[in-house]
């Protein structure tokens, strides 16, 4: 798999970002249409997958608010 130097840069940032709280690796595969995946270390049955770093952060970031925002709402009641 070939990346832009801003696929990259993207990659580099989502590693730096989340990789304490998400498992994120990208398949050598080249018939892989989603290469960039990432798996919550809070929920090990989840998958995030991708076509590209960029969208795959994206992804990321709002699975992450998503639990945030629900992990929230549970410690309310």
């Amino acid at each position: 798999m070939r990346m832009t130097v801003e696929d990259r840069d993207h990659w580099e940032c989502l590693l730096a970002d989340w990789s304490e709280l998400y498992d994120i690796t990208r398949s050598d595969d080249e018939g892989d249409e989603k290469p960039f995946k990432a798996v919550p270390h809070a929920d090990r049955s989840a998958l995030l997958e991708a076509a590209s770093p960029r969208l795959l952060r994206a992804a990321v970031r709002e699975d992450h608010a998503r639990r945030t925002a629900t992990e929230a709402s549970k410690d309310e009641r």
